[in-house]
C-alpha cells in the first residue's frame, strides 16, 4: 500500500480546482475596462477617483461573470484570484506612482487624509469578483443544464 505522502491524486484534483485560463481572460477584461474607465473619468470628464474606482468595479463584475462561465463552475475561489490581481496591479500603479511623484496629493476626488477609499474599494472588489464569478457559473449552467461537465467524476 503506498504511503500517503506518495499519493499525488490530491495534488492533481487541487490543480484542476482553478480554472486559470479562466481567470486570466477575466482579469484582462477587469484591467482593460478599467484602463478605458479610469482614462475616460480622470482625462475626459474630471470625474474624481470614486468615479473610476466603481466603474472599475463594474469592469471586475464583467470579468469575473466571463470567469464563471469559462470555468462552467460557480466557484468564487476564481474570482478571489481575480480581486487578487486586480488589487495587487491597482497597488503596484498606486505605489509606483506615489514613489515616481507623478500622483497628484489628494487624489481627485478624495479629500485629505480619507483612508475610507483604500478600506472601502479592495473589500467591494473582493466582493464583485467572487459573486461575479459565481454569477457567470450559475449562468453557464442554467444554460447548459442537460450537459455534464467533463471534470466531474
Amino acid at each position: 500500500m503506498p504511503n500517503a505522502i506518495d499519493r499525488n491524486g490530491a495534488q492533481h484534483i487541487a490543480h484542476r480546482d482553478i480554472a486559470w485560463a479562466a481567470v486570466w481572460t477575466g482579469f484582462a477584461i477587469a484591467l482593460l475596462g478599467t484602463l478605458a474607465a479610469g482614462t475616460w473619468a480622470f482625462a475626459f470628464s474630471g470625474k474624481g477617483t470614486w468615479w473610476a474606482a466603481n466603474i472599475g468595479t463594474l469592469c471586475l463584475i464583467c470579468g469575473a461573470v466571463v470567469t464563471g462561465y469559462r470555468a462552467r463552475t460557480a466557484e468564487p475561489l476564481n474570482g478571489a484570484f481575480i480581486a487578487v490581481f486586480y488589487f495587487g496591479t491597482a497597488a503596484l500603479v498606486i505605489f509606483s506612482s506615489e514613489f515616481l511623484g507623478v500622483l497628484p496629493d489628494p487624489l481627485p476626488g478624495l479629500p485629505r487624509g480619507d483612508s475610507t477609499f483604500f478600506f472601502v474599494w479592495p473589500l467591494e472588489q473582493l466582493a464583485a469578483s467572487t459573486l461575479g464569478a459565481m454569477l457567470g457559473g450559475w449562468l453557464w449552467a442554467r444554460r447548459n443544464r442537460g450537459r455534464r461537465d467533463e471534470n466531474l467524476p
